[in-house]
């Protein structure tokens, strides 16, 4: 199974015709079935980029939110009106009330939403031929979790946010597969370890998607990068809430194996 994912929408862009806002959106393209939108960003510009580049996002059969973060789901109404049948696949925690510091930041106008397209799991799931959505990313790296300052509501308490409402997503096929995050909050090493756990006899050759580490500093760079060295991935895409700065860091202990993914790029896998 071969896949096409493009990047919608992302903190960075180049050329003249594309929008940029912090956030992320990903359009992949099976080689055959159903295709799949990962998040909408926080406004409707993702939508506006898969018109530039002539994706037609009311034909998309399923959408995935990978977590309740604004900069994830704000395009969610956006979606819903331009497309009609598609399910919204993510876990129920993903509709609490979340907070960074005491800015509210999480799922807008909920009473709004259609609900009864959302598909709510809360096991892995092979939602398509190779498409494999993970809802359950144990902490077994503790030190590679970025929680600090975010918070959510549980039976009408604040109180610190373990996204319990995140998922990952792997793309699987020949032997091989694709790690797609969008935060990583519970960990990019917590999420590749599942991987290594669900397909044991498969090779991870491509990691894609948001690290959130953005303003760690070495303390949360050093236990990303030392696992990394010890993986078989030949193809590191950074974006979003992994930072520019940090980009370039894994640029330089990992050459030319790091890219940046940014609006309107193009992956095959």
């Amino acid at each position: 199974m071969n896949f096409v994912i493009t990047t919608l929408l992302e903190n960075c862009v180049y050329g003249r015709t594309l929008k940029a806002e912090h956030g992320l959106a990903l359009h992949i393209q099976p080689e055959e079935g159903k295709t799949i939108l990962f998040d909408t960003g926080q406004t409707c510009s993702f939508a506006q980029n898969a018109k530039t580049l002539n994706i037609d996002l009311s034909e998309v059969d399923y959408l995935i939110l990978s977590h309740g973060h604004s900069d994830h789901t704000g395009g969610l109404s956006t979606f819903l009106e331009i497309n009609r049948k598609a399910k919204v696949i993510c876990k129920k925690e993903l509709l609490a009330r979340k907070f960074k510091n005491r800015r509210e930041n999480g799922v807008t106008e909920i009473e709004k939403l259609d609900l009864g397209r959302f598909c709510f799991i809360n096991r892995i799931t092979e939602l398509v031929p190779g498409v494999y959505v993970c809802p359950d990313i144990p902490l077994v790296h503790p030190e590679d979790t970025h929680f600090d300052e975010f918070f959510t509501e549980k039976d009408g308490i604040i109180v610190p946010d373990m996204f319990d409402d995140e998922l990952g997503l792997f793309l699987v096929g020949n032997n091989r597969y694709a790690v797609l995050s969008a935060c990583a909050h519970r960990g990019i090493t917590n999420l590749l370890e599942q991987g290594k756990i669900l397909f044991p006899n498969a090779t991870p050759e491509l990691l894609l998607g948001g690290f959130h580490i953005h303003t760690g500093g070495e303390e949360k760079y050093q236990p990303i990068a030392r696992y990394l060295q010890g993986t078989p991935i030949q193809r590191i895409g950074i974006c979003h809430c992994t930072g520019v700065d940090q980009f370039v860091r894994f640029a330089e202990d990992f050459g030319t194996k790091v890219f940046y993914n940014y609006t309107g790029r193009k992956i095959c896998f």
